[in-house]
């Protein structure tokens, strides 16, 4: 059986990035891609293996751009219980709380009020709330659930299309087993934090489900947007199924369920607010053949996205304002794969289907002026029927004229139906003179193309007219050096970033919404990442990363809102056979806002997390942790239009989970 992903509808080709930390013994293993290609699955289990950036599987080391990768056994590792948490190791990664109750992952300076500057892919599948543009990686999106995530960082629309902008994060559920098996986990925590999974693995079927409720993690004393004081219900809860069948070799079905409830914590007192969402995607994969003679797959998908937002008036309860955020998309994609002596070539064709299908609002209550005499009823969007396809092809060649060269090079046109035709394209140097080293070099492209809210958005209540964005484009080169020894590694990339037609949020004449538009001037980023990892194999074990990024436009020096600084350490230690004790800390630099507020800034701040695993029994095991150990009250920048109360991060959280794998 060959290990080449499910690959998204939209996007398959090459790769776009620089550099990553990789098991040394994996790397001893003298494997080039062509072996790789036609290894089993159960030979590629150990070799650490990378398919997200070239589509086939790459050692990691090798694989071109800076990726980075994370197994299960590292979310012990890291002492981690969400995905969003996992990510603030990355270096360039920056996460930051929002008022909605969810988190946006900035890369390498590129600030983003949603996670709309990245792709998330789950299963090689596309998923994305396309009114915001967003995706969420918190609690519905179980760990319980991921056996492996990918993340490349950097311009990647060569391969994976509009929005793999500033990177992209590729999520692979748990695989088959051979042999029936179930695992039952249950975790609580304070916030009144209640959470259990279950699953169900075989060969041919696998059943995933989980239910969440806990309160939000806030003070009672947070403020809300608006500066003023806030009390309002913090319950929510998370619910998930995820369903997976292979009836026959090459066939792959999924049906993927989520649904939650979580309060817009930092709403006004007058209000009691909360958003709803629930998603549903279904998928079929199917290839045939191998790469050595040639493989083709075939991928089809449909998603329905329902979201809901709504306020009840603090006093009465009554309803007071209400919106839908309804939308599918849809695709097909057809990808080709042959290695043809030393040249592996890649070529595909797909088309993508985005429509609004329900965007209706109505208000009858506003927190300045109380219940209206009148309700206010209209569409969010200006076509409320607005549907966009995107046509694309692409091609792929990865090259490796010796032992110690690979070459890819790709180009991926896009042409959309509200937006205009895009030719992207990257081309990357991987150079290995010994087996410890390896050096890296990419130049690429990338588009994102505007969100729903942002080319369409209705302005309530005035006659402005916002001006309609064009997509945004970036142009980067990366270099990177990484060394592998026995004991220890690292790696360091250099970046430098030019963006154009940047989209950012404004506020309309009267101060009283927002738009988006096109800045006039270009943005430009520059920065350095650095890894370190030492003491595989032994006891103690540390990781370590800094980044410093460097970003300006014609309006800023700095930009806001960004750290110029960030990192993070991990320690641990194995005190007993498969026992395990571990401490993290995450740091970020001060971080300049565009409030006039003195009480909420968003200072420079060190969170340390602490954390302990391993087996109670035979079938039987723990996991324990501290997040926010110190208890650190820390803002996060309100990356609205400049002058919103910034955020609180949660605080102080004590978890304990217990797993059981029962035997059949």
């Amino acid at each position: 059986m060959l290990l080449l992903r499910k690959m998204p509808c939209l996007f398959p080709a090459a790769l776009c990035s620089s550099l990553l930390f990789v098991n040394s013994e994996a790397l001893s293993n003298t494997v080039d891609q062509g072996q790789l290609i036609d290894m089993s699955l159960e030979q590629l289990m150990n070799v650490e293996v990378f398919t997200a950036a070239t589509l086939i599987p790459t050692q990691t080391a090798k694989a071109p751009g800076t990726v980075y990768s994370f197994s299960q056994a590292d979310f012990k590792r890291y002492g981690v219980r969400r995905l969003d948490d996992l990510l603030q190791f990355v270096p360039g990664f920056q996460v930051n709380q929002y008022r909605k109750r969810h988190r946006s992952i900035w890369a390498r300076g590129l600030q983003q009020r949603y996670n709309n500057k990245m792709v998330l892919l789950i299963d090689g599948v596309r998923q994305q709330h396309l009114y915001y543009g967003h995706f969420s990686l918190g609690d519905d999106l179980p760990l319980e659930r991921i056996e492996k995530v990918e993340v490349i960082l950097g311009a990647a629309s060569s391969v994976h299309g509009a929005n793999a902008f500033s990177g992209l994060i590729s999520v692979t559920t748990r695989n088959f087993s051979a042999q029936p098996e179930t695992e039952v986990s249950f975790e609580v925590g304070n916030n009144d934090r209640a959470k259990i999974t279950g699953l169900y693995n075989s060969a041919n079927v696998q059943v995933f489900a989980s239910y969440l409720e806990q309160e939000a993690p806030f003070d009672e004393d947070r403020l809300s947007f608006i500066g003023s004081e806030t009390l309002q219900p913090l319950d929510e809860d998370y619910q998930s199924l995820q369903i997976k069948a292979n009836p026959f070799q090459g066939l792959n079905l999924s049906l993927d369920y989520r649904k939650s409830e979580t309060p817009f914590v930092f709403i006004p007192s007058t209000q009691d607010a909360f958003v709803e969402s629930e998603f549903l995607s279904v998928a079929a994969s199917y290839k045939v053949g191998d790469v050595s003679k040639g493989m083709i797959e075939l991928q089809v998908y449909y998603q329905y996205d329902d979201g809901r937002e709504f306020e009840l008036e603090q006093a009465t309860q009554t309803l007071g304002y209400e919106e839908f955020q309804d939308a599918t998309m849809g695709g097909i994609s057809v990808n080709a794969f042959r290695r043809f002596s030393d040249h592996t070539l890649a070529v595909g064709m797909s088309v993508q289907h985005e429509q609004a299908e329900n965007t209706k609002f109505e208000r009858r209550f506003s927190f300045s002026s109380g219940f209206l005499p009148t309700p206010i009823t209209g569409d969010l969007l200006s076509d409320p029927d607005i549907h966009n396809d995107d046509y694309a092809v692409f091609f792929q060649d990865v090259w490796a004229p010796n032992d110690n060269i690979e070459i890819t090079l790709g180009v991926r046109y896009d042409d959309f139906s509200q937006f205009d035709e895009y030719i992207n394209y990257r081309a990357a140097l991987v150079y290995s003179p010994q087996e410890s080293h390896v050096w890296k070099l990419l130049y690429g492209t990338a588009i994102r193309t505007p969100s729903f809210r942002e080319y369409l958005k209705v302005l309530e209540g005035m006659s402005f007219t916002a001006p309609i964005p064009e997509a945004e484009s970036l142009k980067s080169i990366e270099v990177g050096y990484g060394y592998l020894g026995r004991k220890w590694d690292f790696n360091v990339t250099a970046y430098h970033n030019d963006y154009d037609d940047s989209i950012q949020e404004r506020p309309t004449p009267d101060n009283s919404d927002e738009y988006f538009a096109n800045e006039d001037g270009g943005l430009e980023a520059q920065g350095i990442e650095f890894r370190l990892s030492y003491g595989r194999g032994s006891d103690w074990d540390l990781t370590t990363s800094v980044s410093y990024i460097d970003s300006s436009s014609d309006d800023f020096d700095d930009l806001p809102y960004v750290a110029s600084w960030s990192g993070s350490l991990l320690v641990g230690y194995q005190w007993l056979p498969d026992h395990r004790i571990g401490l993290s800390a995450i740091y970020n630099d001060s971080r300049p806002d565009l409030n006039t507020i003195a009480q909420d800034k968003a200072e420079s701040f060190v969170v340390a997390n602490l954390f302990a695993s391993g087996p109670i029994g035979p079938r039987l095991s723990y996991e324990f942790g501290v997040d926010n150990l110190f208890d650190e009250k820390v803002y996060d920048p309100a990356a609205d239009f400049g002058g919103q109360f910034n955020n609180e991060k949660p605080r102080r959280e004590v978890w304990l989970k217990l797993q059981w794998s029962p035997q059949w």
